[in-house]
Parts: structure tokens; C-alpha cells; sequence
């Protein structure tokens, strides 16, 4: 029942869920779904900044040197180029520069931050108490059942730290949810919104678990262990965001500019006619994840993908079962919120994520959302809810072949 699925303490071990076997399962996942986004992506796009700019890191720079005109990029006065995003997709590829040098293919680092994402969902539902089979289910909606197998197997620049980003946030949900180390699950967040800002957004769901929320003890003694907690988790979480700051303080002279709107052109874009944000552009956001489907054209395969986008409704439907999450489950309105303003800067974005198979930005909360699903199908996973995960599967599979290997694809 939702009403008993969060919070829960891991399920006692059993005689099949000894300890190698809890270490080997997320293992096997990560290592199938590194193999799948190698192989079934076929041509990987070159669109990245962030190798380029590891290799800047290692030679002591905080600017890319060569020019690079088909991506988004600042000029820098001295010379070169900075890159408008968080540093830390960047920084999770210097362990593969320094080894391979900066010939290495960035969309292979992708893949097995991808595959291990796939690891790292199982055993944060399995460490919230979800069963083994509800478990493997929703796990293959990140692995094969989203926009996160197309993103993880084509690795460009945008695609590359919104995977860092998941792979950081499932981590720091993971410890989280467990209500140790706080100051580790605030850094981890931290690093998550260090790859996509507008992770750090999902703060409110880490506060109400270290302040325990839906713990049934109650007490003075709980209540301010509960507070240090939190506050704990906000000073872990200050240490990536000030060094980000440093970064930027560094760069353009104030702490808080990113450089995205100092791109030379962009604010003459179409599809930035009010700014950057605005909230004029949440019907187009709200039309892609509701409303838009596939090109019909008469020539098989018929349904073409569009380069805008396709409905979360298409590529992932189990996220209807969202609805089941209320008020029932202690957290469900902190996961809410942090749902909510997750979302929110993406909502307010002129460029709904193209280009993009499925939509992009719903990475940005998918960590949560796999939560929010676990606490729903804790115990067993209805057929119509196994139905909804196979329809998404497929709908992914095609989109993954219609693109990738097809090049049938629009705008």
C-alpha cells in the first residue's frame, strides 16, 4: 500500500540476498547497460566542450585555447574561449584525459557514467525497501525506458552533464534516504548541481529526510539530532557551490555568472525573444512533454522522430503512476516540491532541449521520480504498470534506431 512505502529500513537478508550477491546484481546492471548504449548508439555526436576543457584543467587553465564555432562558447578577452556551464562534467573527465589524453572519445565516459546510474538506481530502491521484482522494473526504466539511454549513448556536451548529473544525485539520494553521513549527501548534491544547476533545486526532499520527516520516533532529542543533521547537509552542500563560485568569480569577475547569456548571438535567437527565461515559454514545454508525438511521413518506418522532441507521455508513460504518490506517504509533498523546482528553471528555458530524442530535461528530476515510483510499487508492480514500462522500452528502442542508425530524424 502507498500509505506504508516511505520511509522503510532495508529488508532483512535473506539466504538469496546475501551480501555478494547485493554487491554483484548493480554491477551486472551497470556493466549489460554500458554495453547497450556502446553498441546500439552507433555514430556518437562530437559536440563537447567538456574534454577540451579537462585538458584546459590539467594545463592549469580555466579557458579552452582551440576554437570550436559549432558550439555554445564564450570569448574570453585574453585569448580563447570559456565554456558557459558548471565545471564538474569537466572534472569527471580528467581521470580519462590524463590516462588516454584528449583524443579520448568523451561519449565512452558517458556510457559507463550511464551504466552506472543503472547500478546505482537498483540499490537505491532496494536500500528504500523496494522488492526485487518491482525493483528491476522500475531500474530498466532508467537503463532502457527513458530519454537516459539515448542520452548516455550519444554523450555530446549538454547530454554528458545532465548523465554526471544523475550519477551524483542517485549517490546523494542514496545516502540520503538512508540518514547518514549528511555532510557527504550535501557535497554529493552538491557536485550534482556542479553538472546541472538546476539540481540543486531539488534540495527541499534532502532537508525533510535528515530532518525526518516520516520517522515515527518523535522527541526533543530527535527533533534537534534532526536539525544538525540538516544543517550538516547544507554545509556539505556550500562546499561545491563555492567553488563553483570561485570558478566563476574567476572567470567573469562575479560569482554567480555562468557566462550563458555573454554567448556571442544568442539572445538573437528565435527562440529566446523574451531572454533566457521567461514564463512565456512554459506552453511550448508543457505541449513537448504532454503533446507532441512522432512526424508521420509516407515512407517506412512512417513515424519519424523530431529533433524538438517527443512526449513523456510516449517515451516514459509509467510516470502517470506518479499520481498515486499523495499524502498518504510522509514525503510525498517534499518529493513534490522537489519535482516541482527541479522543473522549474527547464519550464522557463526558451530551448526546450532540442536536440533531443524524448525530452531531455526530465533527467534533471528522474533521480527523484524513480523514488517517488518505488515508494508506489514497494511491494509488487501491477501488470498494467509493467505494461506502461514495456510500451516505454519500445518506444525508446525505436526512437534509438530511428535516429542513431536510420538518421530518420527531423526538425
Amino acid at each position: 500500500m502507498v500509505a506504508n512505502a516511505e520511509p522503510h529500513p532495508p529488508r532483512a537478508s535473506t539466504g538469496g540476498d546475501r551480501a555478494w550477491w547485493t554487491l554483484l546484481t548493480p554491477l551486472v546492471l551497470a556493466a549489460a547497460a554500458v554495453v547497450v548504449y556502446l553498441v546500439t548508439v552507433s555514430e556518437r555526436v562530437t559536440l563537447d566542450s567538456f574534454l577540451p576543457l579537462a585538458s584546459s584543467f590539467l594545463d592549469g587553465r580555466l579557458h579552452i585555447a582551440e576554437p570550436m564555432p559549432w558550439l555554445e562558447l564564450v570569448p574570453r578577452p585574453e585569448g580563447g574561449w570559456y565554456t558557459p556551464f558548471p565545471p564538474m562534467p569537466a572534472i569527471a573527465l580528467l581521470p580519462f584525459v590524463a590516462l588516454f589524453g584528449p583524443g579520448f572519445d568523451q561519449g565512452i565516459a558517458t556510457a559507463l557514467f550511464g551504466g552506472a546510474n543503472v547500478g546505482l538506481a537498483w540499490i537505491l530502491l532496494r536500500g528504500v525497501g523496494v522488492a526485487p521484482s518491482p525493483a528491476a522494473w522500475l531500474t530498466a526504466i532508467l537503463a532502457v525506458g527513458s530519454v537516459h539511454w539515448w542520452a548516455a549513448g550519444t554523450g555530446t556536451v549538454w547530454l554528458h552533464a545532465q548523465v554526471v548529473a544523475v550519477f551524483f544525485a542517485l549517490l546523494a539520494l542514496i545516502v540520503a534516504t538512508s540518514r547518514r553521513w549528511p555532510l557527504l549527501a550535501g557535497v554529493l548534491l552538491g557536485l550534482a548541481a556542479a553538472s546541472r544547476l538546476p539540481m540543486g533545486l531539488t534540495l527541499p526532499l534532502y532537508l525533510a529526510l535528515y530532518l525526518g520527516v516520516g520517522v515515527s520516533a518523535s522527541g526533543d532529542a530527535r527533533v534537534q539530532t534532526g536539525r544538525r543533521a540538516a544543517m550538516t547537509f547544507l554545509v556539505g552542500l556550500a562546499v561545491p557551490a563555492a567553488a563553483v563560485a570561485a570558478y566563476n568569480l574567476a572567470r567573469f569577475g562575479t560569482p554567480l555568472e555562468f557566462g550563458y547569456g555573454l554567448i556571442p548571438g544568442v539572445l538573437e535567437e528565435p527562440w529566446y525573444a523574451q531572454g533566457i527565461l521567461a514564463i512565456d515559454y512554459v506552453p511550448r514545454h508543457l505541449h513537448l512533454i504532454f503533446m507532441r508525438g512522432f512526424d508521420y511521413v509516407d515512407q517506412a518506418p512512417w513515424f519519424r522522430p523530431n529533433w524538438n522532441g517527443t512526449s513523456l507521455l510516449l517515451t516514459t508513460p509509467i510516470l502517470l503512476w506518479l499520481v498515486k504518490v499523495r499524502g498518504a506517504v510522509p514525503l510525498a509533498g517534499w518529493a513534490w516540491l522537489a519535482v516541482g523546482l527541479g522543473l522549474l528553471p527547464d519550464l522557463l528555458h526558451g530551448a526546450p532541449g532540442f536536440a533531443q530524442f524524448g525530452y531531455r530535461y526530465v533527467l534533471d528530476v528522474l533521480p527523484v521520480v524513480l523514488l517517488m515510483l518505488g515508494w508506489v510499487f514497494r511491494d509488487r508492480i501491477s501488470i498494467e504498470a509493467r505494461a506502461a514500462i514495456l510500451i516505454g522500452i519500445a518506444v525508446n528502442a525505436y526512437g534509438v534506431w530511428a535516429v542513431t542508425v536510420l538518421g530518420f530524424v527531423s526538425y
